[in-house]
């Protein structure tokens, strides 16, 4: 039923719950604290009674002679005395009307000890005992007794007080209880209307900061910062989203124009092998850019967790990467040259390294004048592993030099196209790096060519 309830109304019934546990707590410590204080107290007057007795018993010649008078003499009630003679235990001289369900344990009274006062509780009394040695004649043993109900009557006033004080603390604790949680949830209770007025449409607003700096500040600076975070997602998430519809729907027009085109009216086979042609190019452009938007929105544990860590070596994986993409610069007229420095060791994922490297190089030989060549080197620098692709062709300007690592960004957009470049690929390769936990740095200049260094960490 709980379940149902809000934080707030949990709080109050929890430390009302926890109060009535402190208080009986307290309580019952209160009432023993009292309760062996007042027991203490008794059984002090009763070993004075005693022992006063005592006194009393041996100024008389004869046991028989001594006056048990416990109303006047001793001023306590009430209050019964008795003798027994130590060996039977047999009644020499009790008070009127003392108690007979005190019974006798002669194996207790066997074992006392003489002029030692001892103490016992026995059905509803407290009874105090002593064994002396009566002018040297006679051994015998003062009883002395009273009954618990003076204990209670005094703890009862305690009782009446508790159960009047106890509903008054209850209560004040109710309301200040209240009064605190209420207190306490307003700052919350505030955002929470603030977050209602913002919508997934407009991320713009954001919650007021409150003047005190406690944890309900911390909550609002981080729900702040989530939003800006929000709103900068989204943001790339709709610029995305326009330029993948736009990167689609080009060579779908293109494809669509060169249908319509060649069904208007009757025309010879190479006609339409040229159509066809050009539709099959376009849908290869289609699907390698729906492949890569695939890969770019996977994020880093699925692909770490789809590919094999293992140890590798950079000449290989370039030399593999070269063989796959010799094709593609054979037919844009560029060579490539591996110029293979150091051996290089590396625990990493081959397959996405692979992926990063043929990237790199067929952006290097899209971008590279007409019968140059493109120079991979590997090498050790301080310790840490080095790949670079040198291109000698239209390079970077400065301005763009950071954005070429956005999705579709492209410096030179028509020639990209021509190349079948889907604008991802320099995309897929710094995600590919920071899996790696490298670092990319670019240095171009126009007109004279681009080097792109990748470098890793020997610990990773």
């Amino acid at each position: 039923m709980t379940t149902k309830l809000s934080i707030k109304k949990k709080l109050l019934i929890y430390s009302f719950f926890i109060q009535i546990i402190i208080l009986f707590i307290f309580s019952f410590s209160l009432y023993k604290s009292l309760e062996i204080s007042t027991i203490d107290k008794f059984q002090a007057t009763l070993k004075v009674i005693t022992l006063d007795i005592t006194d009393d018993v041996k100024e008389k010649d004869r046991v028989e002679d001594v006056v048990l008078d416990e109303n006047k003499e001793y001023n306590f009630e009430p209050l019964f005395i008795r003798i027994l003679d130590e060996k039977s235990h047999q009644k020499i001289i009790e008070t009127q009307y003392f108690p007979q369900d005190i019974e006798l344990n002669n194996k207790y009274l066997d074992s006392l000890k003489e002029n030692i006062v001892i103490f016992k509780e026995q059905n509803n009394y407290l009874i105090s005992r002593i064994k002396i040695d009566f002018n040297n004649s006679l051994k015998i043993i003062i009883e002395v007794a009273t009954t618990k109900d003076i204990i209670w009557e005094t703890l009862k006033e305690l009782i009446y007080i508790l159960a009047f004080i106890i509903p008054i603390i209850l209560i004040f604790s109710i309301i200040g209880g209240n009064f605190l949680i209420y207190k306490s949830f307003a700052p919350i209770e505030k955002v929470l209307e603030e977050l209602k007025n913002i919508s997934a449409s407009d991320l713009s607003a954001r919650l007021k900061n409150p003047n005190n700096q406690d944890e309900i500040n911390q909550l609002v600076m981080e729900i702040n910062s989530l939003l800006t975070r929000l709103e900068s997602s989204f943001e790339r998430i709709s610029q995305f989203s326009s330029d993948a519809s736009h990167e689609l729907k080009t060579p779908l027009t293109v494809i669509k124009g060169e249908l319509e085109v060649a069904l208007r009216k009757d025309r010879n086979i190479e006609e339409y092998k040229q159509a066809l042609k050009t539709s099959l190019d376009e849908v290869v452009v289609i699907e390698q850019t729906i492949n890569d938007l695939l890969f770019l929105a996977k994020n880093e544990n699925d692909l770490i967790l789809s590919n094999k860590k293992e140890l590798l070596y950079f000449d290989e994986i370039i030399d593999e990467s070269i063989n796959e993409i010799k094709n593609f610069a054979k037919i844009n007229q560029i060579g490539i040259k591996f110029e293979m420095i150091d051996t290089i060791e590396f625990n990493g994922y081959s397959s996405l390294l692979k992926i990063a490297i043929k990237n790199l190089l067929k952006n290097a030989i899209q971008y590279s004048n007409k019968n140059s060549s493109i120079i991979v080197k590997s090498y050790l620098k301080n310790q840490d592993f080095y790949i670079s692709i040198q291109d000698f062709g239209i390079g970077i300007a400065k301005n763009e030099q950071e954005k070429i690592f956005e999705k579709f960004y492209r410096t030179d957009k028509s020639r990209t196209k021509d190349s079948g470049g889907t604008g991802l690929g320099m995309s897929i390769v710094k995600k590919i790096i920071d899996i790696h936990k490298g670092k990319i740095e670019i240095t171009s200049a126009e007109n004279i060519g681009t080097i792109i260094t990748i470098s890793f960490l020997q610990d990773f």
